[in-house]
C-alpha cells in the first residue's frame, strides 16, 4: 500500500513538473518576443528622429565630461597595469 502511494505522489509531482515547465518556456518565449516587439515599436514610433543643434556651452560641458571620463579610464588602466605587474 504505501509503496503504491509513494508512486502516485510521484507521477503527480511529474505532471506538476511538466506543467510549470511549459509554463516557463511559454513566459521566455513572450518575454523574447516582447523585447523584439519593443524595440520595433520604438523604432516604428520615431523614425528618423535627430536631435536639435547643441549651443556651445552645452558642446564645452559635454567636452569636459569626455574628457574626465577618459582621464578615469586611463587612470585606472594604469592602476590595473600597475597592479598586475607586482
Amino acid at each position: 500500500m504505501e509503496k503504491r502511494l509513494i508512486e502516485l505522489a510521484l507521477e503527480a509531482l511529474e505532471l506538476r513538473r511538466a506543467s510549470i515547465e511549459s509554463e516557463i518556456a511559454a513566459l521566455r518565449a513572450e518575454l523574447t518576443g516582447a523585447a523584439k516587439n519593443a524595440r520595433s515599436a520604438a523604432k516604428a514610433a520615431v523614425p528618423g528622429k535627430k536631435r536639435g543643434p547643441q549651443s556651445k556651452a552645452a558642446r564645452k560641458a559635454q567636452s569636459e565630461r569626455m574628457r574626465a571620463y577618459w582621464a578615469k579610464k586611463r587612470a585606472e588602466k594604469k592602476a590595473a597595469a600597475k597592479a598586475a605587474v607586482k
